[in-house]
């Protein structure tokens, strides 16, 4: 739980998990390897395992969410196109792994919260409601890429964390229930959505360089909400 690099003395590849019970983000280490670990599993590693020739990352065969409308989830099946994998990703790792893919990091903290809270509350309505399955038939919550979030494991950034660490125990939902918090660049590329439903991601900029809260600029983009703990 607080290893910081690794040595890979061993004939096979070892994988280092951020969950117990190889779960969640990972690295992998060839025979022989010596490196540090990214930054999600940096002093945050919990488990590993040598690969054999069976699949390392098995499909995760629980569809189901433990969040509810007023319970974060803790986890979330993110489909890794590339990799044509599901993962289930512990869900501020994930959001972590989003938000700096999303926003950019040297905006003011205003819109990085504001950014934070509108992913966070995108991926956990999606984990409560996603049928969505590969052609296969395995079950998923969100995509990785731009149809859902951008999620990049090892992405994190202290200053997109922090925001993420600072609004993590506030909700967000409309009478009562969460609900799916959209955004895009701007106002002109976001014209087509249904107005109070999406938030313009320069816009978050703009108004919180103008001093806004965000929780101001959330209530300004999404019409009927409540922030509370």
């Amino acid at each position: 739980n607080a290893a910081a690099s690794a040595w890979n003395r061993s004939s096979k590849t070892v994988r280092v998990y951020f969950n117990s019970g190889h779960t969640g983000t990972y690295q992998d280490f060839a025979p022989g390897a010596k490196a540090n670990l990214n930054p999600t599993l940096k002093n945050q590693n919990a488990s590993h395992e040598f690969l054999g020739s069976t699949s390392p990352t098995p499909t995760p065969t629980e569809c189901k969410t433990d969040g509810t409308d007023t319970k974060l989830p803790t986890s979330i099946l993110v489909y890794r196109k590339d990799l044509d994998r599901v993962e289930r990703v512990e869900f501020k790792t994930y959001v972590k792994n989003v938000l700096p893919n999303e926003w950019v990091s040297s905006w003011p903290s205003e819109s990085l919260k504001a950014g934070a809270m509108a992913v966070k509350n995108f991926g956990w309505y999606w984990a409560l409601h996603s049928n969505r399955k590969t052609s296969d038939g395995r079950c998923f919550d969100v995509y990785d890429h731009t149809s859902s979030q951008v999620y990049v494991p090892g992405s994190a950034k202290a200053v997109t964390s922090a925001a993420v660490d600072a609004t993590w125990g506030t909700r967000l939902t409309r009478s009562g229930k969460i609900f799916r918090a959209q955004y895009c660049s701007t106002t002109t590329a976001c014209g087509n959505w249904v107005d109070g439903d999406w938030m313009s991601q320069y816009g978050s900029r703009d108004k919180a360089r103008d001093g806004w809260s965000y929780s101001r600029i959330l209530k300004y983009y999404y019409t009927g909400i409540v922030l509370s703990s």
